[in-house]
């Protein structure tokens, strides 16, 4: 057990699947308390119940439900040493495609539920003096992907946040993260190939699909050296590289052909 996580309590929100609740089942491995936040109360009592951890039911794009719910279990748990922000999803297509509704819910799960999540619980790390928060982006928060403009635009909030945030609280003792995983195999990713534009699918059958549980422990390798961009595979990485210092290079790849 790493004592980095061993005796500590984690907040896990989105915890119901995928990296969620890999995070949170790597945690309780390492000896680390742990509640599951997510909208889904049976998937989550089922899962919270496997892995041995405490479960809250919420919507955290709703901010009063949110706060509400954070301040109900400060009360039960204590204060959290760890809050890891996972809700999300992705709607994949043209923009044209994307309907308004699609643009507003991205936004106001990912990037809203995580700010809503991270406002809540601030001031008892506050008072804490101390805390890691993780907030979950994407390769598509540090490089624009075709077929993802908004995902893309939700994702590169949570970066420009977590930034922000990362040096508003430092002077606290509180560290903030980010992880920006690639394509993983979840059952999110299943519904997003249902959406995604035919070039996009054909590009993504040459790259590397995570394990959910591969994610989970290189992310919880890196943050006792309190990182703040947590890339998990050498692809992404590259690409990540690729899109600051040779863009040209992936325009080659990353771009929706002409029409005929």
């Amino acid at each position: 057990m790493n004592p980095y996580y061993r005796d500590k309590l984690a907040w896990v929100f989105g915890g119901s699947q995928g990296i969620g609740l890999a995070i949170g089942e790597e945690l309780v491995k390492q000896g680390c308390r742990v509640r599951l936040w997510a909208r889904r109360a049976e998937l989550l009592l089922s899962e919270a119940a496997r892995i041995r951890a405490d479960w809250t039911s919420l919507d955290v794009s709703d901010y009063t439900a949110t706060e509400t719910a954070i301040q109900a279990a400060l009360q039960s748990d204590g204060t959290p040493q760890f809050v890891f922000n996972c809700a999300g999803l992705a709607l994949p297509g043209y923009l044209l495609d994307l309907s308004a509704v699609d643009l507003a819910t991205m936004n106001e799960v990912n990037y809203l539920g995580t700010a809503y999540v991270c406002k809540a619980v601030l001031p008892a790390l506050f008072e804490q003096r101390g805390g890691h928060i993780v907030n979950v982006s994407s390769l598509g928060g540090v490089m624009g992907l075709f077929g993802y403009t908004g995902y893309c635009a939700s994702k590169y909030a949570v970066m420009g946040f977590s930034e922000a945030l990362r040096r508003e609280v430092s002077g606290y003792g509180i560290r903030v993260s980010a992880l920006c995983p690639p394509n993983t195999r979840t059952p999110g990713l299943e519904q997003e190939n249902l959406r995604k534009p035919p070039e996009v699918l054909a590009q993504e059958e040459k790259v590397q699909v995570l394990e959910a549980a591969q994610v989970a422990r290189y992310l919880l390798k890196a943050l006792p050296s309190n990182p703040f961009t947590v890339i998990p595979s050498f692809d992404g990485r590259l690409a990540h590289l690729l899109s600051r210092w040779a863009p040209g290079i992936l325009n080659l790849f990353l771009k929706r052909p002409p029409a005929k």
